[in-house]
């Protein structure tokens, strides 16, 4: 999914985030966690790409893409 969006994502921008081609030249900002409010980096795990909270290990706050 484009992290703009949320429409289907066909390429990845610039610094790497999925995005739909309307977004693609668009400077994207990472979420807030949603339980410490800190800010998301965008990682890549066993089952692909997803948010992760900047304040891992002591907060374990994730968001799928």
């Amino acid at each position: 999914k484009c992290v703009k969006c949320g429409g289907v994502a066909t390429i990845y921008n610039k610094d790497g985030f999925p995005t739909c081609s309307k977004h693609r030249n668009e400077k994207i900002s990472a979420p807030k966690c949603p339980q410490c409010k800190s800010l998301m980096i965008l990682r890549e795990g066993k089952y692909g790409k997803f948010w992760g909270c900047s304040a891992y290990p002591m907060c374990d706050g994730i968001e799928k893409l």
